[in-house]
């Protein structure tokens, strides 16, 4: 009877959240005998980090790492604290924090990452509630709006770059591919028989063919001929990416 006028209490809205989950975990220690799981907003963070990382790309486990990481250190000594201890205020505020000094794009895209967090606490019953389930995403202000690069002011840098950086700018702007896949491209990736580039996107791993243009097979000509079978294309920036990845598997 206890329980049940509690759990009245919780459904009129009458308690403080803590107070639900001492109310949920008595009933669940009443029915299952054992208690519901706990953890600390930095203890389930590595735990829930550790369970993505075969589930997901290197690229985005980097990305939740990442926005995790400025979570904790937002919360500072609250994130060894009890993860039901954090609520919609002070998520809202972290938002806010972050967006003072990144765009809303990085902005939002943080947000996402710490609801996909709490989204699962409350699955697997750490929380009995999502504080951050009702937090909007920020606008884009106006000065948030980007432009490609003109005609000139790719000239200008190719101008200024390095050869292995032009490279990387002509197969960026002929393939449309982003930055750290050009950068691990092989030369098993060229198909040159049949004029095609042949590589796994590291965020969503999907395979994908892109034919070289005119202007890029003419750079590609140009390049060092003789080399073994399987190196990278940019040895400078494959091996920056791969010492990244490294890392990333070590702090995982």
């Amino acid at each position: 009877m206890k329980i049940a006028e509690q759990y009245e209490q919780v459904g009129q809205r009458k308690m403080p959240a803590r107070a639900v989950r001492e109310t949920l975990a008595e009933l669940y220690r009443e029915i299952y005998s054992e208690s519901l799981p706990t953890a600390t907003v930095r203890g389930f963070t590595e735990n829930w980090l550790n369970t993505k990382q075969p589930e997901i790309s290197p690229a985005t486990l980097a990305f939740y790492r990442k926005s995790t990481n400025k979570l904790l250190e937002f919360l500072g000594s609250a994130a060894d604290l009890d993860l039901a201890s954090v609520t919609r205020t002070m998520l809202v505020e972290f938002r806010n924090q972050v967006a003072q000094k990144a765009s809303a794009t990085t902005t939002n895209h943080d947000l996402r990452a710490i609801k996909a967090l709490f989204r699962e606490a409350k699955r697997d019953g750490y929380i009995t509630e999502d504080p951050s389930e009702f937090v909007e995403t920020v606008r884009k202000r106006s000065d948030d709006n980007r432009r490609p690069f003109t005609i000139v002011e790719i000239q200008r840098v190719l101008a200024a770059a390095e050869p292995e950086w032009q490279s990387l700018v002509l197969f960026g702007l002929y393939t449309g591919q982003r930055l750290a896949d050009i950068a691990v491209l092989t030369w098993d990736n060229l198909d040159l028989r049949k004029n095609e580039i042949l590589l796994r996107t590291r965020k969503t791993g999907k395979r994908i063919m892109v034919p070289i243009a005119k202007p890029l097979r003419q750079h590609i000509d140009s390049l060092p001929t003789g080399v073994q079978p399987g190196s990278p294309i940019h040895p400078k920036a494959f091996a920056i990416i791969n010492r990244h990845v490294l890392d990333e598997r070590k702090r995982g």
